[in-house]
């Protein structure tokens, strides 16, 4: 074995499970290296990042299960971390009692490294404002979202999903730059193909760079390829059981035209309503897209190519979608496990009857927020089916022990896949402070 190419610690992606366990690791002096499919982005904006091939699938259209739902996926540098809304928000402790993991001291942690805070008054946008005031007049309250954004830089441009144009976000290029401070080292544009091992025991991965197929030796793998790619890695390393048992958060928006306000370059999800969490394991907020976002998700494509025909289609659509009269609520649920990743790549999710009627009492439930915050009821609408947190396809007590170690010594995972259950809310809190439950773990050995 030779020892130059040999790692304490490979870590397969660098969203927030893996750039958190690479920081927490490189700090004690660990030999690590960081491995991530992607390409680093040096640019924000829709038109830069939103039509980029890293958000998509393989054959660069909109991923989508076979059944039709939308899934957001993120492969660069600093995975979902780079395109998510900047949202902070603590699980309930019922989930993780569900869970029987003990995340209290981990969550405070990961609150102080991500400096997450809620979002001031003085940007929560008009419409936002008439949207709490609509469910205040119907007896819920809308509380503000806790996000890991320094508020002092942000513009309010309504853009976080497109990467911070302002840098006022935390991603986790903040933590791989610190790994690499304390001597992680980082390979980009590179696909992990499966972990290799020998009796019983991770020696290493094969991997794709270009045209070039590469072996990297380690004494430990960490996979945190994200609900997708983690399942197929297992799966190719001979755990075939991986995959199953997919949750995706379903979440479907719901819009009303007003005559006089809109939600036009606000910060989407600044606030949410906390009561429904746990009552009725709704998790809602004020939402809204670019037009012709709006346009697409508006329409059943779900077997739909995303060619040049469709493109232009959905451009003249979105000039009928005016973003200063519309306003928008969107909720995620906790829907079922149902789902399978296969190990050639195929997504098969669909909608239960018990999942639809939650989407269906969240629709209701958006309605009425929006007629009483003046949305016309003859303008509601509501949007396809959509996802963002594919979950729960290597799970703890399933794939992996509650150490997050795999049948395989020294393969382990640390990124949402590893969830026993959906959080049906933003995962990415939680996925540091799993991660820095697992660090912890490791560097105890």
């Amino acid at each position: 074995m030779n020892m130059e190419n040999e790692y304490d610690y490979i870590i397969v992606g660098t969203g927030p499970g893996g750039a958190t366990v690479a920081k927490e690791l490189a700090a004690t002096k660990k030999r690590v290296l960081m491995i991530e499919y992607g390409p680093k982005l040096n640019v924000t904006g829709f038109m830069k990042v939103g039509r980029n091939k890293i958000l998509r699938d393989n054959n660069n259209n909109p991923l989508r299960s076979e059944e039709g739902i939308w899934i957001g996926r993120a492969r660069m540098l600093g995975g979902s971390s780079y395109v998510a809304m900047g949202n902070a928000v603590t699980p309930p402790i019922n989930i993780l009692n569900e869970w029987g993991i003990d995340l209290s001291s981990e969550l405070e942690s990961a609150k102080k490294d991500l400096r997450v805070n809620l979002i001031p008054d003085r940007l929560i946008g008009t419409a936002t404002t008439k949207i709490n005031q609509g469910a205040a007049s119907l007896g819920w309250e809308m509380k503000p979202t806790p996000k890991c954004v320094d508020f002092n830089k942000c513009k309010a441009c309504g853009m976080c999903m497109f990467g911070c144009p302002n840098g006022a976000k935390w991603t986790t290029l903040e933590f791989i730059e610190d790994a690499i401070k304390n001597g992680a080292k980082l390979l980009i544009n590179t696909e992990v193909i499966r972990v290799t091992h020998q009796n019983g025991h991770a020696t290493g991965v094969n991997a794709v760079q270009g045209n070039d197929q590469i072996e990297l030796q380690a004494r430990n793998v960490i996979l945190a390829a994200g609900g997708i790619g983690t399942p197929i890695i297992l799966q190719n390393s001979d755990i075939s059981e991986a995959g199953r048992g997919l949750a995706l958060d379903i979440y479907q928006s719901t819009y009303g035209y007003t005559n006089s306000i809109g939600m036009k370059n606000e910060i989407i999800l600044g606030t949410y309503l906390e009561k429904h969490i746990e009552e009725k394991e709704l998790f809602a907020a004020p939402y809204m897209y670019l037009p012709v976002l709006v346009a697409m998700y508006s329409k059943d494509q779900s077997k739909t190519k995303m060619n040049m025909f469709t493109q232009m289609r959905l451009v003249l659509d979105s000039t009928r979608i005016n973003t200063k009269r519309l306003l928008g609520m969107m909720t995620k649920i906790r829907d079922e496990r149902t789902g399978q990743v296969t190990r050639g790549g195929k997504i098969f999710k669909n909608v239960t009857g018990r999942d639809k009627a939650k989407l269906d009492e969240a629709h209701e439930i958006n309605k009425q927020i929006l007629i009483a915050a003046g949305a016309r009821p003859e303008t509601i609408f509501r949007t396809a089916y959509e996802s963002g947190h594919p979950a729960c396809t290597a799970a703890i007590g399933e794939i992996i022990d509650k150490n997050q170690e795999s049948q395989i010594k020294g393969l382990f995972v640390s990124d949402a896949s590893a969830f026993p259950t959906p959080l049906g809310m933003p995962p990415i809190l939680t996925i540091v402070a799993l991660s820095k439950r697992l660090a912890n773990i490791l560097i105890k050995v």
